[in-house]
């Protein structure tokens, strides 16, 4: 009796765990992404001789999908397997959302895994604005259209809005950065007409770094600011950012509206104000940083194509009516003593989020 009781110990041991292993492995899966708040989700099951599994995130941050897309980032897993070997066809969609993604598989009786990433629909996140309850809609078929496994599972899409501050989320700012949209083009066609009323030199057009000193650059940047002070009369509205930095383990939610928004409304909290300006820096060329102090950001430039000098501007003196020049004065003094102070909490460059796959938005 003794021996048989050990081996059920040791047998519940053994389960224990395996089970163990998965929950970590698929934790770890979770956290290491750091975008949801919410487990991964399994749904199993199929008509014989197939039996499927989809993974699947009970919610998603719909403003990070278009770069998942563009680094094919594995949201969802299907997995699959036939006691007679066939070949299977997997549609993949979340509906109202995205493209069908279609994979064409051969099954044995081993299990393998397909990823999707489904594309999204055009123009689709222009609208969403509000949390979108939603479905991940799989469907597995053979070469006969016969249907073995078909499931509609929910899935929360977060509002493009949603920001969530996490260290693993810092580049994803850069979806905010929005230099293709046409409302960017508008006020950099407006900020044009402002060059010739900036401190010389002043180039002839918004050229970027093509054949501009570095105090032409200043003063492109310099006649963004003005436009919005002028032509559209900013406001800006106090609000703080809830990041701690890339030091911390801390996650805070934030909403934070697109730059054509922000142009339409005439008013926006710092973050707001500066990925617009940024996307107007980035939308003639020029290499923008987003510089964040404990609760408010700020824009960074680099006046050289080598990034080895930026300037500064905060758009928090719109309300005071400061123009450009003023403003790039004063706040190049604030972040010198932010760096003497060791009160800058991240600096995240927009190149590096670019080159990290992260997109704009919308274009």
């Amino acid at each position: 009796m003794g021996k048989k009781l050990t081996i059920l110990f040791l047998a519940i041991g053994m389960l224990s765990g395996l089970s163990g292993f998965y929950v970590v492995d698929g934790f770890q899966a979770y956290t290491n992404s750091q975008r949801d708040t919410t487990a991964l989700a399994e749904h199993c099951g199929g008509q014989l001789p197939v039996y499927i599994c989809v993974k699947a995130p009970n919610s998603l941050f719909s403003a990070f999908y278009p770069s998942d897309v563009a680094v094919q980032n594995p949201l969802f897993a299907v997995i699959y397997s036939s006691a007679t070997p066939m070949t299977l066809i997997i549609n993949v969609n979340i509906a109202g959302f995205t493209q069908t993604l279609t994979q064409t598989v051969n099954a044995t009786s081993t299990s393998q895994t397909a990823d999707f990433v489904p594309p999204l629909l055009p123009n689709v996140l222009r609208n969403l604005t509000t949390d979108d309850p939603t479905s991940l809609h799989v469907q597995v078929t053979d070469m006969n259209k016969r249907i073995y496994y078909l499931n509609d599972s929910a899935l929360l899409l977060r509002s493009r809005w949603l920001m969530r501050w996490v260290a693993a989320n810092r580049l994803e700012i850069g979806a905010w950065v929005t230099p293709n949209d046409p409302a960017i083009g508008a006020l950099v066609t407006k900020a044009a007409s402002h060059l010739a009323l900036e401190p010389p030199p002043t180039p002839d057009a918004m050229v970027g770094y093509s054949n501009a000193s570095s105090g032409e650059v200043i003063a492109q940047v310099d006649a963004i600011y003005d436009a919005l002070r002028l032509d559209y009369h900013m406001h800006y509205v106090q609000a703080s950012i809830p990041y701690a930095g890339p030091g911390s383990a801390s996650a805070a939610t934030e909403n934070i509206k697109l730059p054509f928004e922000v142009l339409q409304q005439r008013s926006g909290m710092c973050i707001e104000l500066t990925v617009l300006l940024a996307s107007a820096v980035e939308r003639i060329g020029l290499h923008a940083e987003i510089v964040i102090v404990d609760g408010h950001a700020f824009l960074g430039v680099a006046v050289m194509p080598d990034n080895s000098h930026f300037e500064y501007w905060d758009a928090v003196q719109v309300n005071n009516n400061v123009a450009g020049d003023s403003a790039n004065i004063s706040t190049d003094a604030a972040y010198q003593r932010d760096m003497n102070q060791h009160t800058i909490v991240d600096t995240i460059i927009i190149s590096d989020a670019r080159n990290a796959g992260i997109q704009p938005m919308i274009n």
